[in-house]
């Protein structure tokens, strides 16, 4: 199950620590980190929906500037049309993502900047995704003209 993340933050008269990553902190499970990355967008851009399939990950997300629409589908149970959403900004800015979960977002201010914490080791011939427009999941993604990438928009639909 997806789990927002309250990371604990503390300040003082210099400004502020945020513990992004503990492996102590039972709330991360036992993550260990094999990739991290940073992704910068700019305001209504759609990214996903990702996944890998075989060697699967788990994904701790991080909002470091502005705001995400976040779309998640489990994928075990594909019928059932499960989308979960969360806005998702510097206030409540961490999410885990398990194995089995495609991944997806819409940038909602003018820019964002998201670090990824992933876990499982990235093999490009099992990268894929669902296209961000699947008529089954009709995801409310609440925009008419969104800014794709060639690659996302040549992701296959579900039941293509």
């Amino acid at each position: 199950m997806t789990k927002l993340i309250n990371n604990k933050k503390f300040f003082d008269n210099r400004g502020s620590l945020t513990e992004l990553y503990n492996s102590y902190n039972k709330k991360y499970a036992k993550f260990m980190i094999n990739q991290i990355l940073m992704i910068e967008s700019k305001k209504n851009v759609i990214r996903g929906l990702h996944f890998q399939k075989k060697i699967l990950q788990e994904k701790i997300l991080i909002i470091l500037e502005g705001e995400i629409l976040d779309v998640i589908i489990n994928l075990k149970n594909i019928k059932k049309k499960q989308v979960i959403y969360n806005k998702l900004n510097q206030k409540n800015n961490s999410l885990l993502i398990p194995k089995g979960y495609a991944h997806g977002y819409r940038v909602l201010s003018d820019k964002c900047k998201i670090l990824y914490f992933i876990k499982g080791r990235y093999i490009k011939k099992y990268q894929t995704g669902i296209k961000w427009d699947d008529p089954f999941l009709n995801i409310k993604w609440s925009i008419k003209k969104p800014i794709i990438s060639a690659k996302d928009n040549d992701l296959p639909y579900i039941y293509a």
